[in-house]
């Protein structure tokens, strides 16, 4: 039977998720308040939420919400499992989209750290299953010369 489910994460930045979904090709609207989620039933089942993907998005009649939860500072995800395991595969909310925000973080982190450190260059590196990304500051290196007498 069809219902959403309430899913826990450690999505905390708002930005970096709404890029990350922006990367995913998901197109998430944006709502000030939370409004009302479209079920399988075309009823919202009392759910809503701050960030919905319409289930047109990908091709499924529920859609998929992201709100905040103020009790953990985390976004709570809301999604019908019959409908978005077909369609996006069972790892996307663990693998697919935690990577696409953890890049995100990454680099909201490295343009943070480069009024420290100087410019900063972030390579990517796919090794099997692991994706590394290697940031390289130019950084301000001073460089003394002192004469030996």
């Amino acid at each position: 039977m069809s219902h959403f489910s309430t899913v826990k994460t450690k999505l905390s930045n708002h930005d970096c998720l709404l890029q990350a979904l922006f990367d995913l090709n998901l197109s998430p609207q944006v709502h000030e308040k939370p409004q009302p989620l479209k079920g399988y039933y075309g009823s919202s089942q009392g759910q809503s939420a701050e960030i919905i993907v319409s289930g047109r998005a990908i091709q499924a009649r529920a859609d998929i919400g992201f709100k905040w939860n103020q009790t953990s500072d985390m976004y709570d995800i809301i999604h019908d499992t019959y409908e978005t395991v077909p369609r996006l595969g069972q790892d996307f909310f663990s693998h697919k989209l935690m990577e696409a925000y953890g890049k995100r973080m990454v680099r909201a982190k490295a343009a943070e750290l480069q009024e420290q450190f100087g410019e900063c260059n972030i390579t990517e590196e796919t090794n099997g299953s692991v994706q590394t990304l290697r940031l390289t500051f130019a950084g301000h290196q001073e460089v003394k010369q002192y004469t030996r007498r």
